[in-house]
């Protein structure tokens, strides 16, 4: 198993349990990248995600263990 640091924001904030509230350890497969964490957190819509601090686009990004993993719902305006 893999074992990240998670934080989500805004709307997306509701995907973590009850009472989850700031970073929270998340397990994953061995060799996941973003888009398993995207599914396993069922988020289907357009969001900025920041791995250990660097914004990271590529969602067949693999993340390491202890990853420090934000994702952040994107907002968009007119």
């Amino acid at each position: 198993m893999l074992e990240i640091q998670l934080k989500l924001y805004s709307i997306i904030r509701e995907k973590l349990p009850s009472g989850s509230d700031g970073w929270v350890t998340f397990q994953l497969k061995k060799d996941a990248v973003l888009a398993d964490l995207l599914d396993e957190l069922d988020i289907t819509r357009k969001v900025v995600i920041s791995v250990n601090g660097v914004q990271e686009t590529d969602t067949a990004h693999r993340l390491q263990n202890g990853d420090k993993v934000q994702i952040f719902s994107s907002v968009s305006g007119g």
